[in-house]
């Protein structure tokens, strides 16, 4: 299994057995119609879905099991207490990673729900790349504007990320929409192996990739994944201030362009108190070519309706990421999912 894995991308158009990871935290809301978006896909080859129901206090586990008698490829899995450093998320992976056949291992969230093309696009696209690991598109649907303002800040950032990686410039994995080959995931000792970390895919990622194995980001209609959008700002916050622990972790190379963004409105206000209009006039031009360019990613991925909020967004971006710094900085306890973290 491992040789046929590791032949795969001399292999274009053969289609090897693939298994989905579901890790589900009390998401009695979401899973049904995330597992009815797996049980549709147009896939040529065969498949198999693991259901981790991650000591959920709510309906999940009932709904995860039901689905799991319904359909033999789908498989339910209770994620066993942690005794060791491998726990949440990392727990869940490793467990259903453990169980599981394929040559191919494919992650999605439990609050997404992916197109019919996802699984075979996501597939030919490791194959024909010749690379060990992918990160399909994601964002949220965008019918509120909240949820309009959250796609937009996940689709600019996957853009560049997908343009990078074609010359194997990759900051991350993003575990709610990734794939890894058999071969490259047991290579790395998998999820039971690795340190304990609040970002478990930038975690796996990194080990991956010092290992030399490569990974593509595909912004692409065929793999774009819904998610569901952060309910409250607060919410997001949570959710942004627990990526920073992997943020945090890249080399100031990988960071700058981040703190370059936060620095731009400061600079640009005071280009215009100092009297500075060379300095103010160069950084409105740059501002006016981030706006179109923006506005350029979100058509490619024919998102034509979060354009009426960019302008909005251009403007919250500075205060929410300095709020997410901030909060970051001092924050002692991380929270997410009905847990707590220690942070730092």
């Amino acid at each position: 299994m491992q040789n046929e894995a590791a032949k795969m991308g001399e292999n274009v158009g053969e289609w090897p057995f693939v298994s989905v990871f579901v890790a589900a935290r009390n998401e009695e809301h979401n899973l049904e119609a995330c597992l009815r978006s797996l049980q549709t896909q147009q896939y040529p080859g065969n498949f198999e879905v693991w259901i981790g129901d991650d000591h959920s206090t709510d309906g999940t586990a009932l709904i995860g099991n039901a689905f799991s008698q319904r359909d033999s490829r789908f498989h339910f899995l209770s994620v066993p207490d942690p005794n060791s450093h491998v726990k949440g998320k990392a727990l869940a992976l490793a467990c259903m990673a453990k169980e599981a056949k394929g040559e191919i291992f494919l992650v999605c969230d439990a609050d997404m729900t992916m197109p019919p093309t996802w699984m075979q696009a996501m597939i030919s696209g490791m194959q024909r790349e010749n690379v060990d690991m992918v990160n399909g598109t994601t964002a949220t649907k965008g019918d509120t504007i909240f949820s309009a303002l959250q796609a937009i800040d996940w689709l600019i950032p996957q853009a560049t990320f997908s343009w990078l990686s074609r010359f194997d410039i990759t900051y991350t994995a993003m575990g709610n929409n990734m794939g890894i080959t058999l071969k490259a995931y047991e290579a790395t000792g998998g999820y039971f192996e690795l340190p304990f970390s609040l970002t478990e895919d930038f975690e796996l990622f990194q080990k991956a990739r010092s290992l030399g194995f490569r990974l593509r980001h595909l912004y692409r209609t065929d793999v774009f994944g819904i998610s569901a959008p952060q309910k409250k700002p607060s919410d997001w916050l949570q959710q942004h201030v627990r990526w920073m622990v992997g943020f945090d972790q890249l080399p100031f190379r990988q960071q700058w362009v981040f703190y370059a963004q936060l620095l731009f409105y400061p600079v640009l206000i005071l280009s215009f108190f100092m009297g500075l209009p060379v300095l103010r006039d160069s950084l409105m031009l740059m501002w006016l070519g981030k706006f179109l360019y923006n506005g350029y990613l979100l058509v490619g991925i024919r998102q034509f309706h979060l354009l009426t909020w960019l302008p909005l967004y251009e403007i919250l971006f500075w205060p929410a990421y300095i709020s997410c710094w901030v909060k970051y900085r001092f924050s002692k306890e991380i929270h997410w999912k009905g847990r707590s973290w220690k942070s730092g």
